[in-house]
């Protein structure tokens, strides 16, 4: 039987949550979230109809109140007769160290619970009971015995520490505690770590944690598709392009890259305009604050803005684990998806992980995504400019600029189709009115690619003159 942890999404990367009648280490350093974790627990268990015991060592429950963000606190005085507590952070100043003693602190917790009819316990630092148990051993002792006096009355408990160089700050915690989480903030970003479940499965890694007025979110690492999606044939919306890939299907990631002005925006709208011409739900998604362009654009190409929608995330000031779920909630009635500015992203530590779990969403939901990724490089590059997207994409067009004949020309050329007789060769294309326009194969010429495009009849005279 599980118990729940009350954090949204937790749960799913717990396997359920807590172990029933189990005992629970939070751990982090000032900052990270331990006492709010431990609220957010008896809140949700006490709004589920459980009494819940929450206990505190150090501060005073009156200073704790006070901190709580207004929505906890709303929450905490809808459920006042279902939440009990036990302040020794005030009784310890009167009565002296001798209140820790673990037969003193059993005595009244265990008296709490059984008056209180109590299910869930926070137990909130234990960080004074190591001034009374100096010796490690004893402590490790005292914690143990603490802990199974809980779990003989039916309770379920969570129990802080701090942390020092990476782990619980004693040591002794982790060898006791039936879980074990770790909670890091570096002022910019919260992270929440699985490190131990006893009996049980954990997705593990690290996931987005965020902390709200009314209490704590999981962004987890990974996305969990419900079933799977059969491939369709589908349309890339853009005429000639659909014959030079060979074959396109539903779930497909086609990754569009290269320098700026080469309208890899209208590559996607394009795309996206096909989707919703055959009813179907499309979605616009930038990473760049060009949105109100975008959107001027879609207009123009004569589109239902009630099918195709366009939206603005800012990658700078959003936890990209966030994006990700924000992402599964924004695509559940979607078909087709564009993500505009891949590379506004790609600086994140945890790219990587967000690029295999979209993906792999993507793919087993069968929602035709395009990825859009600006490079630096204006002409002969020869990056593709994101390889995590490169590994993983069906498609990958390339675009670039070439001077023929005394102007700049825009060329793209498909490096990778399902098909394996996709065009090879170099083709033009304009940006118009109305979107994407291919002219045609680039004929006659060499290094096209390298920026210093050659008539091949040019090197021909030069190798006859030079044999000559």
């Amino acid at each position: 039987m599980k118990v729940s942890t009350g954090i949204k999404n937790l749960d799913v990367i717990m396997d359920g949550g807590f172990i029933d009648k189990s005992f629970n280490l939070v751990y982090g350093g000032g900052g990270t979230g331990k006492t709010l974790f431990t609220f957010n627990f008896l809140l949700n268990g006490a709004e589920q109809g459980n009494n819940v015991l929450y206990i505190t060592l150090e501060e005073s429950w009156d200073d704790i109140t006070r901190k709580l963000p207004d929505g906890m606190r709303k929450r905490l005085d809808a459920i006042r007769d279902k939440f009990h507590y036990l302040d020794f952070g005030s009784l310890r100043p009167v009565l002296g160290r001798e209140i820790m003693e673990v037969n003193v602190l059993t005595e009244a917790i265990a008296s709490s619970i059984v008056v209180n009819n109590v299910s869930l316990v926070g137990f909130d630092g234990i960080a004074p009971l190591s001034i009374y148990y100096e010796d490690e051993h004893k402590l490790r002792s005292v914690i143990f015995n603490l802990s199974q006096s809980i779990k003989s009355y039916g309770a379920t408990t969570v129990f802080t520490s701090e942390e020092i160089d990476g782990r619980s700050r004693y040591g002794t915690e982790e060898f006791v505690a039936d879980s074990v989480i770790r909670l890091t903030y570096n002022g910019t970003k919260r992270r929440l770590q699985i490190l131990k479940t006893r009996g049980t499965g954990f997705v593990g890694g690290k996931h987005g944690l965020e902390i709200s007025s009314s209490g704590l979110r999981v962004y987890p690492k990974l996305l969990f598709p419900e079933g799977k999606a059969k491939p369709m044939p589908e349309s890339m919306g853009i005429l000639k392009l659909d014959n030079m890939l060979g074959e396109t299907f539903s779930g497909d990631i086609t990754l569009i890259t290269g320098p700026p002005g080469t309208g890899k925006y209208l590559f996607g709208l394009s795309f996206l305009k096909n989707a919703c011409k055959h009813g179907k739900n499309g979605l616009y998604i930038s990473f760049e604050e060009n949105i109100e362009k975008i959107k001027r654009r879609l207009d123009d190409l004569g589109d239902s803005r009630k099918l195709c929608k366009v939206i603005y995330i800012d990658p700078k000031n959003e936890d990209i684990y966030k994006i990700l779920w924000q992402l599964r909630a924004l695509t559940k009635d979607t078909n087709r998806l564009v993500l505009h500015g891949m590379n506004m992203l790609s600086t994140s530590e945890e790219y990587e992980d967000f690029i295999h779990a979209f993906l792999g969403y993507m793919r087993a939901r069968g929602i035709s995504t395009m990825l859009t990724y600006s490079t630096t490089q204006i002409i002969a590059t020869n990056t593709l400019g994101d390889e995590q997207i490169v590994n993983r994409a069906d498609n990958i067009i390339k675009l670039l600029f070439a001077e023929i004949g005394g102007e700049l020309k825009k060329i793209l050329v498909i490096i990778k189709s399902h098909s394996p007789t996709h065009e090879r060769g170099l083709v033009e294309y304009r940006l118009g009115k109305r979107g994407v326009v291919i002219v045609g194969k680039i004929e006659g010429m060499e290094g096209v690619m390298s920026g210093t495009p050659t008539k091949q009849m040019e090197i021909k005279k030069r190798v006859e003159s030079f044999f000559k």
